[in-house]
């Protein structure tokens, strides 16, 4: 049944009555208690109003606050509020409702009140990011966590979204609690989910779960098998959004880049030969083949290929395998921060014949502090980072003032772009949990932020990297890559990005 129950000077408001079960699991008396807290009462108040005594209200409050996954009494009201949760009819005319609605649940016609100006506070969009808490999440989570920060203080600071304020609730867990955390922040009702970087067999099951809420999903993992699942089940991870390219693109920008350098005279390689090591985590058969054809397409011979475990720090056997391919110019793909120092030092005697290069993990900040000479004359590239705009420039000083810190020359930019990113798409519907609609804005709306332009227009629902994938830098993310010289980075490519 729906009825529309007038709501004087401020239009109609829509009421749909049904049978259903009762949310969040919480048992009928549980649902009165949460009722009573939502209409401002206090204990001894819900104790009068339900003959009870004050014990047994505060025991079905602590069932609440369990099962709702909270525990304050205003995070109670907001999520009965957000799924229209009140027992009817209301155990008390006494509380603190929407007129309209103590009309249609309340037993008698609500008391007439002198009209005023003031808006009805609005749901907040809630926004749930999960962050690695492992010893292999690397030096890069705290400028992700500070990024997503400021963010949500700059959007608040702003207005909110179209009035709304931006409840943010960051999470840090191991791989192994990544499933169950995303499957409870999900059942909670959060309102769109950030991923930091989790190993790509972790990430899968737990993309697909928050992914079966509908809840809009965004990350910056670059794992190629991502994008491509995403791509091959949009059913079942349609919600799934990557803000960048993938790793794929690192092998074609630094050969690119080498090249350039070669026709400036300032890299002479003696052979042209390649050497590249692959994460174990996101090697897969086709990584083969499109590793050769990049390097013959560049006129470089691949010379040795092997996949190596994420978490890896002995290189004896891999150093002489290496030593015996005799390379001039060796990658690594994205490897936590011990894993590339244990490999930089065990191939130290290599570093005069050959150039190393390294992905995303030397765009932690301090880097090349930590890693001191180790780091001199590495090469390094992110598909994903800070740009040379003003944007960028008031965020690096915004993050400063705020931080007291650097923001470093990749995450925190990113994750700042991606609360922006979401918020904008939630700015153009009418409710941030119409998670079909907020999906339909993210595949179809161009915004710019930080790290450059952000559309979904790759394959499966992932950026484009410029110039690998896109000659049109307002189509994509500039892939940038540095050198470190005398502990600091230089960027090479591209010389410049407005």
């Amino acid at each position: 049944m729906s009825l529309d129950v007038p709501d004087s000077g401020r239009g109609v408001v829509r009421l749909d009555v049904c049978d259903t079960e009762v949310p969040f699991g919480l048992t009928v008396r549980e649902l009165e208690v949460a009722t009573c807290v939502a209409g401002g009462l206090g204990n001894p108040e819900i104790a009068a109003v339900l003959a009870c005594s004050r014990r047994t209200v505060a025991t079905h409050l602590e069932h609440v606050f369990a099962k709702l996954g909270v525990r304050a009494r205003a995070s109670v009201a907001t999520l009965i509020a957000a799924e229209d949760a009140y027992v009817a009819p209301l155990p008390s005319p006494d509380l603190v409702l929407p007129p309209a609605l103590l009309g249609v649940l309340g037993e008698q016609e609500p008391v007439s009140r002198p009209a005023v100006s003031r808006a009805p506070l609005r749901r907040p969009a809630v926004l749930a990011s999960v962050y690695p808490a492992d010893s292999l999440a690397g030096g890069s989570v705290l400028e992700m966590r500070r990024g997503a920060r400021l963010a949500v203080r700059d959007i608040s600071a702003s207005g909110g979204v179209s009035g709304r304020e931006i409840e943010h609730l960051a999470v840090s867990v191991t791989p192994e609690q990544l499933l169950g955390t995303v499957g409870d922040l999900a059942d909670r009702g959060v309102d769109g989910i950030l991923f930091g970087n989790f190993p790509l067999p972790v990430a899968l099951p737990a993309l697909a779960a928050a992914n079966a809420s509908g809840t809009p999903v965004l990350h910056s993992m670059t794992g190629k098998a991502l994008s491509e699942r995403v791509r091959a089940d949009p059913a079942g991870l349609g919600a799934v959004f990557q803000v960048c390219s993938t790793e794929s693109a690192y092998v074609p920008g630094l050969l690119r880049t080498v090249r350039d350098l070669e026709d400036s005279g300032a890299f002479l390689p003696r052979r042209r030969r390649l050497a590249v090591l692959q994460r174990a985590s996101t090697f897969d058969a086709g990584v083969v083949e499109r590793v050769q054809r990049q390097s013959a397409e560049a006129g470089w011979d691949l010379v040795f290929l092997e996949s190596v475990s994420d978490d890896a720090l002995d290189f004896a056997d891999v150093v002489g395998r290496l030593e015996m391919a005799d390379p001039d110019l060796v990658s690594l793909s994205v490897f936590p921060e011990p894993t590339l120092r244990a490999f930089l030092e065990a191939t130290a005697g290599m570093r005069d014949s050959a150039t190393f290069h390294a992905a995303w993990s030397p765009a932690a900040p301090e880097f090349a502090w930590r890693l001191g000479e180790l780091s001199e004359g590495l090469l390094w590239s992110t598909v994903i980072g800070n740009v040379d705009s003003p944007l960028c420039m008031r965020f690096e000083q915004r993050f400063r003032a705020m931080f007291g810190a650097d923001p470093g020359p990749a995450a925190a930019a990113v994750h700042y772009d991606m609360v922006n990113v979401l918020a904008q798409a939630w700015s153009r519907v009418s409710r941030p949990w119409d998670f079909a609609a907020v999906r339909e804005q993210l595949r179809t709306s161009t915004s710019f932020g930080v790290t450059g332009a952000h559309q979904f227009v790759g394959r499966g629902q992932r950026g484009l990297s410029y110039p690998d994938e896109t000659r049109d830098p307002a189509r994509g993310h500039p892939h940038l890559i540095y050198r470190i010289t005398g502990g600091a980075n230089q960027r090479l490519a591209p010389p410049l990005v407005s």
